[in-house]
């Protein structure tokens, strides 16, 4: 393979290049071949870079969370009639582990988490209660989050949906529902 190139780029520097010495040839094919050579890797860090699957061979990053509701929210007793979504623009998926984990004072937190599988900082989550307009909550992630060791401050709710299917409107003072994440890497 190598002799095939020395030989082609040869021929071309000789005849079409004007190069006539053996050492300008020699400069002129080690150019042609560290050309090609970049060429390649720089079609290669491409395909990397361009790439949305944050971890191929391995567990997904995980963002686990903590939603703070209001004291007098109608949070459901079955978990069931509670979901949570992660929606991106990439992919939508459920969130898993969700449970009444404690109560901030009045307040009670609900937590769960949810894997990252694509590179994007385009993240929403969504609590969606039966009976209740749903909750937005932008999340403030780069596309591809670190590991967090503790959680982050809690942040008020982005966008309330009282209609669904319909565009969400900004949410107000009185949208006292929070939320704080954490990303965990594991490997």
């Amino acid at each position: 393979m190598a002799r095939a190139w020395g030989c082609c780029s040869w021929l071309v520097l000789h005849f079409y290049g004007g190069y006539r010495s053996f050492g300008k040839l020699a400069g002129g094919s080690t150019i042609v071949v560290a050309s090609i050579f970049a060429l390649g890797a720089c079609v290669l860090g491409f395909l990397y870079l361009s790439d949305d699957v944050l971890v191929r061979n391995g567990p997904p990053p995980r963002a686990q969370f903590e939603i703070l509701v209001p004291e007098r929210a109608n949070l459901p007793a079955a978990l069931e009639d509670l979901s949570i979504d992660l929606n991106t623009d990439k992919n939508s998926q459920a969130a898993y582990g969700i449970s009444h984990a404690r109560h901030d004072g009045e307040r009670p937190v609900i937590a769960g988490g949810v894997d990252l599988y694509f590179r994007t900082s385009n993240r929403i989550l969504v609590l969606r209660v039966k009976g209740e307009p749903d909750r937005l909550f932008m999340l403030q992630l780069r596309a591809n989050p670190p590991h967090e060791a503790e959680f982050g401050p809690w942040r008020r709710v982005d966008y309330v949906a009282d209609v669904p299917e319909q565009n969400p409107r900004k949410a107000t003072d009185t949208d006292r529902y929070e939320v704080r994440y954490r990303v965990e890497r594991t490997g």
